[in-house]
């Protein structure tokens, strides 16, 4: 992920959203009533988030470094699918890629990626995608427990949520796990030709194939385990995606999870340059002044299982407030 070079941090409350969007009053209302019936028995949904804690010790203290196309990644690869093949109702499949790292990277050769793609089929049209990625950043001795190895766990504890041996009783959801998001240093992030190698390979192949207006709505995730825990709204997203989010916190008594928004820059744009309506849930403050990000300090003593618990029971509760309010698009 990367901040972009106009960058602003707006504490806004959820009613406040207002005041930037005519339209807000009835879709506020919409994503206040659909939450409101989700959790209408007042519980929040079940979230393991002391598995999740065990899988995040196991990624960086097993494997550690888990860059692209390197032995760690491919060892992430395997476990992932490993963990999914004991869950029932979820078809896994690897969606490879080339990454040409550019001129003046310390890496020249292509590189060999891989998306980890697990569908748990549904009985109504459309497909709702929950991502994160699950490489690191090429840095020595960087094990990435927030960056990405949090929101790489939580996606797997979904997965466990979600598991059933009947077809799922509304649209398919699809787990993304995306290969290639960090850049190739020293050069600096770029949107095409220095990132995100995985989502926007797969997202141009899927828009060739005229496949991706079959995605409803897509969320990802990432640095979602800072022990400090205080998560971005990117500021391009979807507003209804952001109002759902939002509310559903209030809803779960956790109001102080959203302290703003901000532009970043992250596996998110190329499916949202595809019109599919997105957003990115993202902590992009890691320590005072952000100062562990990308640092050995990305390690376990500054993640909780707290925080990767409050990430977890929002998206369970919010799931059906989405598949409400997004359909496939024709």
């Amino acid at each position: 992920m990367h901040p972009t070079p106009i960058t602003i941090l707006i504490g806004i409350l959820f009613g406040g959203l207002c005041l930037i969007s005519p339209s807000c009053g009835d879709s506020q209302a919409r994503a206040q009533t659909s939450v409101e019936i989700n959790l209408k028995n007042g519980q929040a949904p079940d979230f393991d988030e002391e598995r999740a804690f065990e899988d995040l010790r196991f990624l960086c203290e097993e494997i550690g470094p888990r860059r692209i196309g390197t032995k760690g990644l491919q060892q992430t690869t395997a476990w992932l699918q490993a963990q999914m093949a004991e869950l029932e109702g979820w078809n896994v499949s690897l969606d490879t890629f080339k990454a040409q790292p550019p001129a003046g990277a310390r890496r020249q050769a292509e590189v060999d990626g891989v998306n980890v793609l697990a569908r748990r089929t549904g009985t109504e049209p459309g497909e709702i995608w929950i991502c994160s990625h699950y490489d690191t950043y090429d840095y020595p001795g960087f094990v990435g427990a927030n960056d990405a190895g949090s929101s790489t766990v939580v996606l797997l504890e979904l997965a466990r949520q979600w598991a059933g041996k009947e077809e799922r009783e509304g649209q398919t959801l699809v787990l993304a796990w995306f290969d290639g998001e960090e850049r190739f240093p020293p050069i600096p992030w770029q949107d095409f030709t220095n990132s995100t190698f995985g989502s926007r390979d797969l997202a141009e192949r899927m828009f060739k194939e005229e496949t991706i207006d079959g995605i409803s709505a897509l969320i990802l995730l990432d640095m979602i385990g800072d022990a400090q825990l205080g998560v971005l709204k990117e500021q391009s997203s979807d507003s209804m995606l952001k109002q759902i989010m939002e509310r559903t916190a209030g809803v779960l008594g956790d109001p102080n999870l959203f302290v703003g928004q901000r532009d970043i820059q992250d596996d998110h744009i190329h499916f949202r340059r595809r019109n599919v309506p997105s957003i990115n849930l993202i902590d992009f403050n890691y320590g005072p002044g952000n100062s562990y990000w990308h640092t050995r300090e990305d390690n376990m003593e500054h993640v909780s299982a707290k925080s990767l618990g409050r990430i977890g029971r929002l998206i369970l509760a919010a799931l059906p407030a989405v598949e409400r309010e997004f359909s496939p698009r024709e």
